[in-house]
């Protein structure tokens, strides 16, 4: 044996025979009571829906239309707390745009559910609202979202879209993410508005950016044409080919790495 594979295995011995002090066994206990409660606040299944973040790859559109059992894989505290935090900025970020309108800018949230109603946009149901996020479900499409909100900016209603990310993106950042198109698409789709102003927030300084986003018809058949392909699919029950031009981020936070693997 070598002698850092020596070092190695008494490294391990030296952590299991470790007997913890009162506050790193307080530390363990909150990191695991924290993950406990994620788990238990999971309800089961997601629906048999297409979610706007899935339709970068037909195969994760198709695993949950035909509700195929998801990996059961376990949040780590840090990532729990990340979307926690994420949460947390997205809702004092709306409260300020929410009061913009008293301090005398020409901007305020629209209620979905009354833009819905005055546009005659029947097809969307709403299912449930926080505050000012509305989850929304599209009859036609068969599709299910949560939407940050509408606002009125200047007298012209935009789709707004809120993303947190670290600093080292936010940083580097020039425009809209690729990887949100398919939302924006979505969105644009579901609420018939070409215009979606994203906002992305720095999780480290809370520094701000923002950009236009605007939805070409040509994007719109694009994503619509992916949808009945994808339904095809379902009524045949066959699974797509796996995308070969999927970046491998995409893949690794995947909820059906496992059972993609195995078709």
């Amino acid at each position: 044996m070598s002698r850092q594979s020596l070092k190695n295995v008494m490294k391990l011995i030296d952590d299991a025979t470790h007997e913890m002090t009162v506050e790193e066994s307080f530390l363990a206990d909150l990191k695991k009571s924290i993950e406990d409660d994620d788990m238990k606040g999971r309800t089961g299944k997601p629906s048999q829906t297409i979610k706007p973040s899935s339709m970068h790859c037909i195969r994760n559109m198709w695993f949950q239309l035909t509700g195929a059992e998801p990996d059961n894989t376990r949040s780590s505290y840090t990532g729990i707390g990340i979307c926690n935090a994420g949460t947390d900025i997205h809702l004092r970020v709306q409260t300020a745009i929410n009061n913009m309108k008293k301090n005398n800018i020409e901007c305020e949230y629209i209620d979905v559910e009354d833009y819905i109603n005055a546009h005659m946009l029947d097809y969307l149901q709403i299912k449930e609202k926080y505050q000012h996020e509305t989850k929304l479900y599209h009859t036609k499409l068969n599709m299910s979202f949560m939407t940050d909100g509408i606002i009125k900016y200047k007298g012209k209603y935009y789709i707004l879209e809120i993303k947190t990310e670290t600093s080292g993106k936010f940083f580097s950042r020039n425009g809209v993410d690729p990887k949100h198109f398919n939302q924006a698409t979505a969105y644009s789709i579901a609420f018939k508005l070409d215009d979606v102003i994203f906002l992305y927030i720095s999780r480290d300084n809370l520094d701000m950016k923002a950009y236009m986003f605007h939805v070409k018809a040509s994007m719109k058949e694009e994503l619509l044409g992916k949808i009945t392909e994808c339904e095809g699919y379902v009524q045949r029950m066959i699974t797509p080919p796996k995308p070969t031009d999927l970046p491998k981020s995409v893949c690794n936070y995947c909820g059906y790495q496992k059972i993609c693997k195995e078709r």
